[in-house]
């Protein structure tokens, strides 16, 4: 009985405390507005994963600003990013490139298997280079 009483006491001492404690701190950055996962994987190598977020440029993508700029004029579609310039080895060595997240709030899920990466990189662009 007690003990039932003293907990009461604490509920009601600590009744108070709550609202002040539970108010979340303010965003002092604002989230982006694309956020996406991407992952590549070569059949002779290991995996890489990493996070890129645009509109702000960010994430742990170690080109984030030229992948972002490189996605913003095809709206996030990175099937339309080519350098025809490029020239590749014929290297056999099958890598599979995985994206997934949201561009301006719309889902997005992509998957591919490259003969090699840097054909893989010719046709993604900075986004799959990290």
């Amino acid at each position: 009985m007690a003990r039932t009483r003293l907990l009461f006491a604490c509920l009601a001492l600590a009744t108070p405390l709550v609202p002040a404690t539970a108010q979340a701190a303010p965003l002092s950055a604002p989230l982006p507005a694309s956020g996406l996962v991407l992952s590549t994987r070569s059949e002779m190598g290991t995996l890489g994963t990493t996070q890129l977020n645009c509109e702000p440029a960010g994430g742990l993508h170690k080109h984030a600003k030229e992948a972002c700029a490189a996605l913003t004029p095809h709206e996030g579609d990175f099937t339309k990013i080519e350098n025809p310039d490029a020239a590749c080895t014929m290297e056999l060595n099958p890598t599979k490139a995985t994206l997934r997240g949201k561009w301006r709030g719309k889902k997005v899920v992509f998957e591919e298997v490259y003969s090699n990466r840097c054909l893989m990189l010719v046709k993604t662009g900075k986004v799959f280079d990290f």
